[in-house]
């Protein structure tokens, strides 16, 4: 298991540093990076067992397209179980053992994909969606099925939760507002994002950090807690 807190600092430097685009986007080519694949997918899922009926809202590249492709073609694949039962999932696909051989079949003949690994999206209770990611590299991923599932939680309170963009909590008081607003717009300045994405990256932090949005907004306020990465000596 690697440390959360580099992980999540990975993350949002890796997404800052994307150019325009929009947060899904960054954050889903973030979790490639910090995950060390070579491409990655998120797919909402409106029911658990429908995971054909899924939105995906982003794929990094050709290759993570042609992989959601193909649990559309063969019907059954790491992904729609993920959705189904909650637990992330790793396959080397040429694992002669893998309980999805004709998935495993069709991937290793239309891309270079060796490895892939999928992992659930949640927002509060229940499955919101998918992050699927692939290697078509020797060697695994970094860190483990757990760490994986951290990454997808932390996008999903960004992206996923169903706040209203650009809204505060509702039982914020009027100093605790003040000080979220006072560090979404800090945070907009550090990483050059929109009122909402900064606000997004506030609620995330404050998930993976198990802190609430105010205790996250003030430590921003007294630079305790720097979106911006550290520029080297």
């Amino acid at each position: 298991m690697v440390d959360r807190a580099a992980l999540l600092a990975a993350l949002t430097a890796t997404a800052a540093q994307g150019a325009g685009g929009t947060l899904v986007g960054r954050l889903c080519e973030a979790a490639r990076v910090v995950a060390d694949a070579d491409g990655a997918s998120i797919a909402l899922t409106p029911g658990r067992r429908d995971y054909a009926s899924r939105s995906v809202l982003w794929a990094t590249d050709a290759v993570a397209a042609r992989i959601e492709q193909i649990h559309d073609v063969v019907g059954r694949g790491p992904a729609s179980d993920v959705a189904r039962t909650d637990e992330g999932v790793s396959l080397t696909l040429a694992d002669t053992a893998t309980p999805w051989p004709e998935f495993a079949e069709m991937t290793t003949r239309h891309t270079p994909a060796v490895l892939l690994a999928a992992v659930p999206l949640h927002a509060g209770s229940g499955v919101l969606g998918v992050l699927t990611l692939y290697r078509s590299r020797p060697g695994p991923l970094e860190g483990d099925l757990a760490d994986l599932g951290f990454v997808a939680d932390v996008i999903a309170v960004a992206v996923l939760d169903g706040t209203a963009p650009g809204t505060t909590p509702p039982s914020a008081s009027w100093d605790e507002r003040s000080a979220i607003h006072q560090a979404a717009g800090m945070v907009m300045a550090q990483l050059a994002v929109s009122a909402d994405d900064a606000l997004a990256l506030l609620r995330a932090h404050a998930f993976a950090l198990d802190l609430t949005l105010p205790e996250v907004a003030h430590q921003v306020l007294d630079r305790l807690l720097l979106f911006r990465p550290e520029e080297g000596p």
